[in-house]
């Protein structure tokens, strides 16, 4: 095994150590194990979709206490010791972020940076934002998104660390603008996407929900339409979905196809088997609105 697999200044050197030893990276390079030793001693990606960074300390502490090896690898008292008190100290972050003032701290220390590079933050209506963008976080704390309203996730399974925090908000916002398509464009794959979710419909209205998921379908690329490929299909978020119906509704300019959109009764937004797509009402995303039915206009 080359020196240089393991860096300086180790998250965990005791296991880091008897890792090299013992040749475990070739040694278990196969099955599942290869890459939880791999990311345990900081290589491989984060599990956070949409950027591109090394796994946070967190995630790979977590993926250290979850560690099982073959039962002919003994691990050293030193070893055992060692997780044992990233054990305790994984718990103790955890109990802490679990708490409302946890993530209210962490989404705070995370707004600051932002602010301090010029980006507009705040918080409203229990929501922190930055820009257009909300930060949301998910199983109390222990993951946590980027997202159009706190409810469409543009970059997301985000571990709870403020740099990566930081981070994911500029790639949030460079998906964003990725994503957005002239609205004469998004105009003609709209229709279609109506029409599909008509065709499928059992009912006489066509819901928004059913629209917005077959949009990923509709609003793929001319290149895959002409030749419809695995590869040349591009995965497109229902955030992709409400970002380019927003800039559509402002658009006042021709060739515009006439929708109205149907908000949800109390019953249909909350009632078993709800289906509403949520429409921001601010220019935050901070406050939204249940949209039941979409509907075509004469």
């Amino acid at each position: 095994m080359n020196e240089s697999t393991f860096a300086e200044g180790s998250l965990f050197p005791e296991f880091e150590r008897f890792a090299k030893e013992n040749d475990l990276l070739n040694r278990l390079k196969s099955g599942a194990l290869g890459p939880k030793i791999h990311r345990i001693i900081g290589q491989g990606t984060t599990r956070a979709s949409g950027i591109d960074l090394p796994p946070a300390p967190i995630e790979r502490k977590k993926e250290l206490i979850g560690l099982i090896l073959p039962s002919e690898i003994a691990l050293p008292d030193a070893v055992q010791a060692e997780i044992a008190q990233v054990r305790q100290d994984v718990d103790l972050f955890f109990d802490e972020l679990r708490k409302p003032e946890g993530v209210r701290r962490l989404a705070a220390q995370v707004l600051r940076e932002l602010e301090r590079q010029g980006v507009a933050t705040g918080y409203r209506d229990n929501c922190f934002y930055a820009e257009k963008l909300i930060l949301v976080p998910r199983g109390r704390g222990e993951s946590w998104s980027w997202s159009l309203t706190r409810h469409y996730s543009i970059v997301g399974n985000l571990p709870p660390d403020p740099s990566y925090l930081v981070q994911g908000f500029e790639a949030a916002r460079k998906r964003l603008k990725e994503l957005l398509v002239p609205v004469e464009e998004f105009d003609s794959k709209l229709v279609l996407a109506w029409e599909l979710a008509k065709h499928f419909s059992r009912e006489g209205e066509v819901f928004l929900v059913d629209v917005a998921r077959l949009f990923k379908v509709a609003g793929q690329s001319d290149l895959f339409w002409k030749t419809p490929m695995k590869r040349l299909f591009r995965d497109l978020p229902e955030a992709c979905f409400l970002a380019n119906l927003l800039a559509w509704r402002r658009y006042k300019g021709p060739g515009k196809t006439r929708f109205e959109f149907v908000q949800a009764t109390l019953h249909q937004a909350h009632g078993p088997g709800a289906r509403v797509f949520f429409m921001p009402t601010n220019d935050e995303g901070t406050q939204t609105n249940p949209v039941v039915y979409i509907r075509k206009v004469a």
